[in-house]
């Protein structure tokens, strides 16, 4: 399958995008120099052509929500990065409004798999779309932030949810 990447300068950093033609394939979270963005992109999509006019939608939505706007994502996402139960959970997940939070525990519940909290975690850290698909937005069932496996790890985890709180 053919693939395109877009890098998207936000008050955050450099976001990367990825794409086919089944949707978005992958979201990288902010990088503070082009170069290592490019590079990150280039390692796990070598054959991919960059088009700074790939899903201008998104590009847009990115940009506004690192600026702190209460964003929903449109972006149509290709599936096929998970398995069934994967793929159930990040559907779940989608569903998290900007400034709320779910716990890893009532995913579990959501996808019809009570007892599966730390598979849920283990979804969570497999997320290619983070920011689009909320991974950040699901804590432990004590209200801790848990683990965030993103660039930056659990601060950029608290950052992203003390900024959702000021605007939501």
């Amino acid at each position: 399958m053919d693939t395109s990447f877009r890098t998207i300068a936000t008050p955050a950093g450099y976001v990367g995008i990825v794409a086919g033609q089944r949707g978005l394939c992958r979201v990288y979270l902010p990088e503070k120099r082009l170069n290592d963005l490019r590079g990150a992109i280039r390692r796990e999509y070598a054959g991919a052509d960059e088009d700074q006019a790939l899903m201008p939608q998104l590009a847009d939505e990115l940009r506004r929500y690192f600026a702190g706007e209460a964003i929903e994502f449109h972006a149509r996402l290709d599936w096929s990065a998970g398995g069934p139960f994967a793929s159930a959970v990040w559907r779940a997940c989608r569903q998290v409004r900007y400034g709320r939070t779910v716990t890893y525990k009532s995913l579990a519940e959501r996808v019809g798999r009570a007892g599966a909290a730390r598979a849920v975690g283990t979804a969570m850290a497999r997320n290619p779309w983070p920011i689009v698909v909320p991974c950040h937005r699901v804590l432990r069932s004590d209200g801790s932030l848990g683990g965030y496996s993103g660039a930056g790890g659990v601060g950029f985890k608290r950052r992203l949810l003390a900024m959702e709180a000021r605007e939501s």
